[in-house]
């Protein structure tokens, strides 16, 4: 997915660097396929193959770590379903370790909704070609956030797809609703919004969802993952 910082000089910096990267997939075949598929690129050091979380926080409590490459769900080790992204993303997050890239075995858009939902950055599907997820570690090693094509077409299809994607969806907004959205994608509430640039609650909140309607997001979850793959979060 394309990301305004994300041209030459950032490619540049991610191939000179060498990304140790943990690979956690619960499927042998499918753990030795990946490993195999991030080790061919030149900017990736595989650090340590894991099944299961409880061996990934062992292998992170263990060895120095760049960026997570998880297969989502990921099980825990125990004979019970793996919880969801925001627990785990909660434990990681505890050792020191945010830079994760969920390779999700997802196929609709609630799906991946729900992951950018609980606190996951960097998306990629079980369908998608391993160098979307090499993008993907990139980014995350950067610490940007990345949606894949894929998971964006989940999210947006093709009723809002042409106008995510329009390199000038920003001249559809008015210098004020850019404003707000500005604002709001950088942790502002509507109340502080409105507080800061002097107009009433109810003007932010009906420019807010003016941006809203134009966009094509419905929600506040819509409106992130849109920030996201046009590369403003």
């Amino acid at each position: 997915m394309a990301h305004p910082e994300t041209g030459t000089t950032v490619e540049r910096k991610a191939a000179m660097e060498s990304i140790r990267v943990i690979v956690a997939d619960p499927q042998p075949v499918m753990r030795r396929l990946l490993s195999r598929q991030l080790a061919a690129s030149a900017c990736i050091e595989l650090v340590e193959l894991v099944a299961d979380e409880r061996g990934l926080l062992q292998a992170l409590r263990q060895r120095a770590c760049d960026v997570v490459a998880l297969r989502f769900p990921l099980g825990n080790g125990k004979d019970r379903e793996p919880d969801g992204y925001a627990r785990l993303g909660a434990r990681l997050a505890g050792l020191g370790r945010q830079r994760v890239v969920a390779i999700a075995n997802i196929a609709d858009r609630a799906g991946v909704l729900g992951l950018i939902r609980d606190g996951c950055r960097n998306v990629v599907t079980a369908r998608d070609h391993v160098d979307e997820v090499v993008k993907a570690v990139r980014m995350a090693h950067l610490e940007l956030a990345s949606v894949s094509e894929i998971a964006c077409d989940l999210i947006w299809g093709r009723r809002c797809r042409s106008l995510a994607d329009w390199d000038d969806w920003a001249e559809l907004l008015t210098t004020r609703e850019s404003e707000v959205l500005r604002l709001y994608l950088s942790g502002l509430s509507v109340t502080a919004i409105a507080e800061r640039t002097g107009r009433t609650v109810k003007t932010i909140s009906t420019q807010k969802q003016s941006v809203m309607r134009k966009i094509g997001a419905d929600n506040d979850v819509e409106l992130a993952a849109f920030a996201i793959q046009r590369g403003m979060l």
